[in-house]
């Protein structure tokens, strides 16, 4: 099923849901499926990602308290945010109960108060989301100094692993999220020239994406170019492209917070002999591994054949060869699986990841090359459609 237009004239209650109610309630069915399994009673949820997808919840203020709540056996989650979001829920979600707080209230005890309401007493179980950026010490202290009985479980990756395997409306905002990552490339490579400053060649990439109606990105965009391509982690600076520099780049697409990267070290003009021997071990890197990727393959040996074929660079590598995409909000679009040795996951259909090896921070250049990987019931796909062999970029 299609997922509903996001313009409110054609919404006469007032809601802009990002999919169908149906779907929002086949989520809460395995959220409910999975607490009863691992018999937990409550489950408090902190991370943005998981109050969007169970909620259709997609605020601002990000930065501000707000967590929801699911009584396992229920129907609906409830949710607690800030009033400055209040309209937005009236609009993004589909529950019926929201909880509001403004400044000089206390979140947290409201959050306390909550959780008593739903029945957390001694000898219950509340699962928690720990690995997640927005779960602040001093809210899991309050929490566990007024629930000294409760057990508080972390749920967080198998919260994550819900998300995993993409619906038909997630894989087309997928999708559509992977073709700006490609209109990004385009921009990129129209204006990229000697001369260029690296700043440049980011406002050419954001006016493209803006005007094409890519929202905001997870993650600010990597345009290295040069020395600076070395540093692996780089945001555009004032530099100037020089003839024959390698530009490190990583662009996202990003629709209904639905973030797609696309990687790559391109050379500006003809490539030096040692960066192309860099780039054809990288590249085969990417493509080999590639061709394991089908239902019942591992994550785990992707990164390994990955691994092997740069092993002369071994010290160059700087982590995994990928990781999951999907819905996500700063400080990170990487989810789960790892594309990593060790990460047994069983791939599945409708399972979407990036994997980007590269060889990093090696006599002053990284050389690196990704795409976004759709697992299909016989195979894979690749999202973008950026050309595979485009290395040298012509002035």
């Amino acid at each position: 099923m299609s997922a509903q237009t996001n313009d409110l004239k054609q919404h006469p209650n007032g809601k802009a849901l990002t999919f169908a109610l149906a779907e929002y309630k086949d989520r809460i069915s395995r959220l409910d499926a999975m607490l009863q399994q691992e018999k937990i009673d409550i489950y408090l949820g902190h991370a943005p990602e998981s109050l969007n997808y169970l909620t259709g919840f997609d605020p601002l203020g990000i930065y501000l308290y707000e967590c929801m709540f699911f009584q396992t056996g229920a129907k609906e989650p409830s949710l607690l945010t800030h009033k400055a979001e209040k309209e937005l829920t009236v609009v993004q979600c589909w529950i019926s109960e929201v909880i509001i707080w403004t400044h000089g209230h206390n979140p947290v005890q409201m959050t306390i108060d909550k959780l008593r309401a739903l029945g957390a007493t001694a000898g219950k179980r509340v699962g928690i989301e720990m690995a997640n950026w927005y779960l602040r010490a001093d809210v899991y202290k309050a929490l566990i100094d007024a629930f000294p009985g409760v057990e508080f479980v972390d749920v967080a990756q198998k919260i994550m692993r819900l998300r995993t395997i993409k619906s038909p409306t997630e894989i087309e905002y997928m999708r559509k999220a992977a073709g700006f990552s490609d209109l990004a490339f385009e921009a990129m490579a129209g204006v990229l020239r000697p001369g260029v400053r690296e700043l440049e060649i980011l406002a050419a990439v954001q006016s493209k994406l803006a005007q094409a109606g890519s929202e905001y990105p997870t993650l600010p965009f990597i345009i290295a170019s040069g020395w600076r391509s070395g540093t692996f982690h780089a945001v555009p600076s004032a530099k100037i492209v020089e003839a024959g520099d390698p530009v490190l780049f990583e662009y996202t697409g990003s629709w209904k917070r639905y973030n797609s990267n696309l990687c790559r070290t391109v050379v500006t003009g003809k490539a030096s002999d040692r960066l192309l021997d860099l780039y054809k071990i990288n590249y085969e890197s990417f493509w080999r591994p590639f061709e394991l990727i089908r239902p019942g393959a591992s994550a785990s040996d992707i990164d390994r054949l990955s691994r092997d074929i740069r092993g002369d660079y071994a010290d160059f590598i700087v982590g995994r060869a990928g990781f999951g995409m999907g819905l996500s909000y700063p400080p990170t679009f990487a989810q789960f699986p790892d594309i990593l040795v060790g990460d047994d996951t069983i791939l599945e259909p409708g399972m979407i990841f990036s994997v980007e090896p590269s060889i990093s921070q090696f006599e002053g250049v990284t050389i690196s090359y990704g795409y976004n990987i759709l697992v299909t019931e016989t195979g894979a796909e690749i999202l973008q459609k950026t050309p595979k062999d485009l290395f040298e970029i012509a002035p």
